[in-house]
């Protein structure tokens, strides 16, 4: 290795641990801030929590920085950048399209959108499919419960209207990004759980129906 490709590596070894420290520092003063407001928190969860707050964060950071994300990363704020969709993506769901992706590529693992509409705000939240039921034409995410394949909830809850999406560059980008709706206008993005930043460095982007390779 020559002098020049030396002093090029060392530049990006610090580089990497600059923005490696600034995602850290965001993601641990959010998870605090989480934690301190989680009046449902009992004391021994919340030590446990804390106990490995320290590897999740870790984790998410190494994962972030080595994603193969095509957004661009802001580590200032431990989220990524792209231009957000004028409207909301509930409205531009096409039922037979969601039906026929599910139908076909429905896996255990596999990353998926979910559109959330609290009180008029709407969000992509990211969750994966644990459970799937062929003979009933329905997958059940990790978090947010069962879904027809045609993307309608099974079970509607009374405060939220949730819709699951088919996963396309479009709609995974504003997930990942945090973008939100009000009252069907753009507003103000949202920072993502630790698990969901998790989630979003699994996406494959290649190709949404297929998980990404695990790295050996």
């Amino acid at each position: 290795m020559s002098q020049n490709d030396l002093q090029n590596s060392l530049w990006q070894q610090r580089s990497n641990l600059q923005v490696k420290a600034e995602v850290c520092n965001v993601l641990y003063e959010r998870e605090l801030a989480r934690l301190a407001s989680d009046q449902n928190l009992t004391h021994s969860n919340l030590r446990k929590s804390l106990k490995s707050l320290a590897f999740y964060i870790s984790k998410a950071a190494e994962s972030i920085i080595n994603s193969s994300s095509p957004l661009d990363l802001d580590s200032s704020n431990a989220s990524w950048l792209s231009p957000p969709s004028n409207k909301p993506f509930s409205l531009k769901a096409n039922a037979d399209n969601t039906e026929s992706f599910y139908t076909k590529n429905s896996q255990m693992a596999l990353i998926i959108p979910v559109a959330i509409n609290l009180y008029g705000i709407e969000y992509i939240a990211l969750d994966s499919i644990d459970e799937i039921d062929n003979e009933n034409q329905k997958v059940h995410c990790n978090q947010h419960g069962w879904f027809n394949f045609n993307g309608t909830q099974h079970s509607p809850e009374s405060s939220k209207q949730k819709l699951l999406l088919k996963p396309g560059k479009p709609v995974m980008a504003a997930a990942c990004c945090g973008h939100q709706w009000k009252n069907n206008q753009k507003t103000t993005s949202r920072a993502l759980s630790l698990r969901e930043l998790l989630l979003a460095t699994r996406i494959n982007w290649h190709n949404f129906s297929k998980l990404i390779a695990a790295k050996r």
